[in-house]
């Protein structure tokens, strides 16, 4: 896959960050093209050969499109994970080595779900704490706002996903009684701008 500076990417291990520039570089002896990437989460620069984009598993941020279905993993009632911390955390280290975030959704969603009726090892919460930084870092990236913004969002779907589940009679049938998200209701207000710019070519088709 081709990139150039500007682009939007994602490391699979370092998060989401934004192609600066190119630079050549002289490494061991040997001069070399690199990309010059300005991380996101770490507030770091790294650099990576271009020619071993591929390699190391650099792809593009995620399509604002699919941060509808990010949100409603999300929202979605979390799987039981294994009460095995062992087999529990490898599964969800699974999730998060894809560096995808429908996979990185799923694991945040199910640990939180865990988190809501069970203690969390403390492995657990930082598998989770970076999971939901992946998650916040790469859309906030895709949209252009800021990491803290992009974190409420996910938050607040992780909030439906809790009351999805709760024993609580009253937050269950709540919860049963709210209205099913439509397409234009899918993607929050902070994202308003993004699911316009999703819906207007569907319109213009009506």
């Amino acid at each position: 896959m081709q990139f150039s500076v500007g682009d939007k990417i994602v490391h699979p291990k370092l998060g989401a960050g934004e192609i600066k520039s190119e630079e050549h570089r002289k490494l061991l002896g040997e001069l070399d093209h690199y990309y010059v990437i300005k991380l996101l989460m770490h507030k770091s620069t790294l650099y990576i050969p271009v020619h071993k984009m591929g390699e190391v598993g650099v792809r593009p941020v995620m399509s604002r499109t699919k941060i509808a279905r990010v949100l409603d993993t999300l929202r979605g009632v979390p799987r039981q994970l294994s009460k095995d911390y062992r087999k529990r955390q490898e599964r969800i280290q699974e999730k998060l080595a894809t560096a995808l975030p429908i996979p990185i959704a799923e694991a945040v969603r199910d640990l939180v779900g865990r988190k809501h009726c069970a203690n969390l090892t403390q492995k657990d919460e930082q598998l989770l704490n970076r999971g939901r930084e992946l998650l916040a870092a790469e859309m906030a990236m895709a949209t252009d706002v800021q990491v803290l913004d992009a974190r409420e969002e996910i938050d607040a779907a992780l909030e439906v996903a809790l009351a999805s589940e709760s024993d609580e009679p009253e937050r269950a049938q709540m919860a049963s009684a709210a209205p099913k998200p439509t397409p234009r209701a899918l993607v929050p207000k902070l994202f308003e701008k993004v699911k316009r710019s999703i819906l207007k070519p569907q319109e213009a088709q009506n």
